[in-house]
């Protein structure tokens, strides 16, 4: 597979306001710039991290009608709306969307009365297990590394909610892997993961932390240090460039749930920028464009 570099793209990455609490600086942008940035394979890399929005609002649209659309997403309102109807999914083109959209589709077709006949909890876990399988298979390793990172901090933190609150949480496991196998069947304290999956003592300490923001934070923080040790190499590649979005992606929810810890991401965004590229003589006089 061919690998690309994108030795200017990174120069022309969109500023960082840092006095302003209006946010200047978002994903919709980065993704624009992307777009006309990145080999259109690459940007379809890094669209698979705006499908959670696409969920969000395929949710909204069964669920909670009023709500509006998070421009995030990128499927359009009438893509969305033919997933829900059945007269509309008749006419939807399959290769418009991604294959488990449409798998979804299939499901509520024929059904008059989707909110009666599946749950916002049904239609939430099929669009979460199958993003996930889309990221454990694909071919590019940062993604899978993105995705298995994921599922297993997500399954281990459901895992303790269940046993904190005690709930049944076993059926609500997304896959098979050993953390999904263990956190399913293990009642000790680390589910028997210690020496499987080292990392489970730091997620157990920060489950302890009774404040809620602060653990959140603290959460966020260890991705975006995760994603710093898979990307250390990839001094100019797309994943460097993917590692960057989903940066964004943390700051700028931060941004909107406390504003002075997002001002921090967006200040050690910045940091990284300036600081983290050394760029080639022959690019130092093309800012910002391709080649």
């Amino acid at each position: 597979m061919t690998r690309r570099n994108y030795y200017c793209l990174i120069a022309g990455l969109p500023d960082l306001v840092q006095d302003d609490k209006k946010l200047h600086f978002s994903s919709l942008k980065v993704r624009e710039f992307l777009r006309e940035e990145l080999h259109p394979d690459d940007f379809r890399l890094a669209e698979l991290f705006y499908l959670p929005f696409d969920h969000q609002n395929l949710l909204n649209r069964l669920f909670n009608k009023e709500k509006g659309l998070d421009e995030r997403g990128i499927l359009t309102e009438e893509q969305l709306d033919a997933l829900v109807v059945p007269k509309l999914f008749e006419l939807a083109k399959k290769e418009d969307y991604p294959a488990y959209f449409y798998r979804f589709g299939q499901l509520l077709r024929g059904k008059e009365e989707v909110e009666e006949q599946v749950t916002r909890e049904e239609a939430c876990r099929f669009l979460t297990t199958e993003y996930h399988h889309l990221l454990l298979e694909s071919k590019n390793k940062f993604i899978r590394q993105v995705g298995e990172y994921r599922l297993n901090t997500g399954n281990i933190l459901l895992a303790l909610n269940g046993r904190k609150h005690n709930l049944p949480f076993e059926e609500a496991i997304i896959g098979d892997n050993l953390v999904a196998l263990s956190v399913r069947k293990n009642r000790t304290r680390d589910f028997g993961l210690s020496v499987d999956y080292p990392d489970i003592e730091p997620l157990l300490q920060l489950f302890e932390n009774d404040h809620l923001l602060e653990r959140e934070f603290r959460l966020d923080s260890r991705q975006w240090n995760f994603l710093d040790e898979i990307t250390f190499f990839n001094y100019f590649s797309v994943e460097r460039v993917l590692a960057y979005l989903l940066k964004v992606f943390l700051a700028e929810r931060w941004f909107h749930l406390d504003y002075e810890k997002g001002q921090v991401m967006f200040n050690q965004l910045l940091s990284e920028i300036e600081s983290s590229f050394e760029f080639p003589e022959e690019f130092s006089q093309t800012y910002g464009k391709k080649r």
